[in-house]
């Protein structure tokens, strides 16, 4: 190798995608389970969130409606968070992708929610109840997604440096080989690099 040679890539365990090109690739098991914790973890905090400020009122309907309301805002939003994750995977900034989530769930809490309201308002999003489901519903859907995504790229991430994952470098790989060369083959002479025949 030269002085010019790039950097050896990370070597990663048979299901990591990352790699120094892109640190924080994923699979797509990695991607539905950080869907479902966005989904479990937004649907959470809006119930809670509801049920503290109406004071407990119709707490189970409440609650239907936002878990019916939730389906097609993970069928809507996956796609877009699927391609955010991809277009971002090259970056190891975590502060970048946790701002670019929280934008995505706002955007995805704002089209959810005003479509709710519509339907339920018949045709109309305007008005105080729109306001305060707006203010409400936005901040919790990216804080839901943004959070859901830390968690599961964390724990990605630690199962990776864990020894099962691309945290070694690829170059360590080829240390090992010579460790095991030199732990075969006895160097008898250092200045001349002779080796002796291989003991068994």
């Amino acid at each position: 190798m030269t002085g010019t040679d790039p950097e050896p890539p990370l070597a990663s365990r048979r299901d990591s995608p990352r790699t120094d090109a892109e640190p924080l690739a994923f699979t797509r098991a990695e991607f539905l389970k950080g869907t479902a914790r966005a989904w479990g973890a937004t649907t959470l905090l809006l119930i809670v969130s509801w049920a503290v400020l109406t004071g407990g009122f119709s707490l189970v309907v409440g609650t239907v409606m936002i878990v019916i309301a939730s389906v097609p805002a993970v069928v809507i939003g996956s796609p877009g968070a699927y391609a955010l994750g991809r277009f971002l995977r090259r970056s190891p900034r975590i502060g970048v992708h946790l701002i670019a989530f929280a934008a995505y769930g706002a955007l995805v809490g704002v089209v959810t929610t005003a479509g709710a309201l519509i339907t339920l308002m018949g045709g109309s999003a305007d008005g105080w109840a729109g306001s305060i489901a707006l203010l409400v519903n936005v901040p919790l859907s990216a804080m839901g997604l943004a959070g859901a995504w830390f968690i599961t790229a964390r724990r990605a991430l630690r199962l990776d440096s864990e020894g099962f994952g691309d945290g070694v470098p690829a170059s360590d790989a080829d240390a090992a080989t010579e460790d095991a060369l030199d732990e075969r083959y006895r160097i008898i002479d250092p200045d001349r690099r002779r080796r002796q025949r291989p003991r068994d």
